[in-house]
């Protein structure tokens, strides 16, 4: 029975008002963001086929675009935070979504005149409208949630959020070669769903009218990381998010390497990877609700962090040497039995990515005092942005130095058990 009660508890939030909108509004609006990098990456990387004439080389403009990214978070967390802890949440939510229409808009004449300085420029306030919305999704959650359903509620987030990135991935790249430019009124659809769904976000309390917003970029980052310094399980449970988050990003910007130039195969086991290491953190993450019965605990964290490891291992160890000339694509990949332990041991890395993220998730929500948790969740965004900055770094670094993806990959587990022995402090 407590088992079919907590089910209920779980699934019946897609019925609740304070749960379905904010949710569609996430979810829609990272396969926004996604579908329009891939449709750019997609436009550039075919730029000679279209006559299109770039001021770079396409892979050039395309590490500048991945950047792109990366630079809102750093540079604006001070302001994101701040300004979700000062005003109504629902109502930036609402002001987020008609910026996002605003960027689709501008992407549709982007596209449309193969403009791509303006595309460029677009993704990086695709960035930072990204940068603006973390703070919020996240802290308004426990703001009309009670602390029981904010892991099934976490673990919905994170899983959306990785098969929005996925899908919005899959279907701007096919989009971004298709005629009439599709993929720009697709882009607006979806922004203007999101932004009715933003509409039906009850109105939350404000968590804290006297904040100061500083522009002082440098003084407003010192702030936010200070406050969340004060508190030791919060510091550690924003270092163990931005560690899970440096291994995903490793895995899926290695995956067409990893297919290319180990297991010898085309695009379509590329896909394949993805959509697997996705689906794997959407188990994990509806799993650990279940396994922890509702309660937010961390103690199964170094469990979900050695499985990390050791499914990574397992994954590299049991890569067959390519005996192919041809690239396989995926029919013939999955006719070689071997290659179905791979993808096994692929799925349970992110099984266990899940498991991890989704109790430090709903940690840092109920273990942060209301008045500051948005500028809580703005420091663990830019904690995020700075190790997944370092991590890109550091695999192109040791990738020049002639380290292979499976090198990269043993280089990861190795450290990551040094994380293990660090998680075992969350239960100590």
């Amino acid at each position: 029975m407590d088992g079919l009660h907590l089910k209920n508890i779980k699934y019946g939030l897609f019925l609740k008002r304070r749960f379905l909108p904010i949710f569609l509004a996430t979810f829609l609006g990272a396969f926004n963001d996604n579908m329009l990098r891939a449709g750019l990456t997609v436009l550039m990387a075919y730029s000679e086929v279209n006559h299109i004439d770039l001021p770079a080389r396409p892979e050039v403009l395309v590490t500048i675009a991945s950047a792109l990214l990366m630079i809102p978070p750093i540079l604006f967390s001070s302001i994101a935070g701040p300004l979700a802890d000062k005003y109504e949440k629902s109502r930036l939510v609402v002001y987020t979504k008609i910026a996002e229409l605003g960027i689709m808009a501008g992407a549709f004449y982007g596209f449309s005149t193969h403009n791509i300085f303006l595309l460029m420029f677009l993704l990086f306030i695709s960035g930072t409208h990204t940068c603006f919305y973390g703070p919020i999704k996240f802290s308004i959650l426990p703001d009309h949630l009670d602390n029981k359903e904010l892991l099934a509620a976490n673990g919905f987030m994170a899983g959306a959020t990785y098969l929005a990135t996925l899908f919005g991935l899959i279907t701007g790249g096919f989009l971004g070669g298709y005629p009439g430019n599709l993929m720009s009124y697709t882009m607006i659809g979806i922004a203007c769903i999101g932004f009715i769904a933003s509409l039906f976000i009850p109105k939350s309390k404000i968590a804290h009218p006297e904040t100061q917003i500083h522009f002082n970029l440098w003084r407003g980052t010192i702030e936010i990381v200070e406050h969340a310094c004060r508190d030791r399980t919060t510091k550690h449970a924003i270092i163990a998010l931005s560690w899970f988050l440096v291994i995903a990003s490793v895995y899926m910007s290695q995956f067409a390497n990893y297919a290319q130039a180990v297991v010898h195969a085309n695009n379509e086991v590329y896909i394949l990877f993805l959509t697997l290491f996705s689906i794997g953190i959407v188990v994990g993450s509806l799993l650990c609700d279940t396994l922890l019965k509702g309660e937010i605990s961390l103690k199964l964290v170094p469990f979900a962090a050695l499985g990390l490891s050791l499914f990574t291992y397992l994954m590299v160890f049991t890569t067959p040497a390519p005996l192919h000339g041809e690239l396989l694509n995926a029919r013939q990949f999955l006719a070689v039995p071997t290659h179905w332990l791979v993808l096994g041991c692929m799925l349970m890395v992110a099984v266990c990515g899940g498991i991890y993220i989704v109790p430090l998730y709903a940690m840092l929500q109920s273990h942060t005092p209301t008045q500051f948790r948005s500028r809580i969740m703005a420091a663990s965004n830019l904690n995020d942005a700075l190790y997944m900055t370092s991590a890109a770094l550091v695999s192109t670094i040791l990738l020049w130095m002639h380290f292979g993806i499976l090198d990269l990959f043993l280089i990861l587990a190795t450290i990551n058990i040094c994380v293990v022995c660090y998680a075992r402090r969350f239960i100590a």
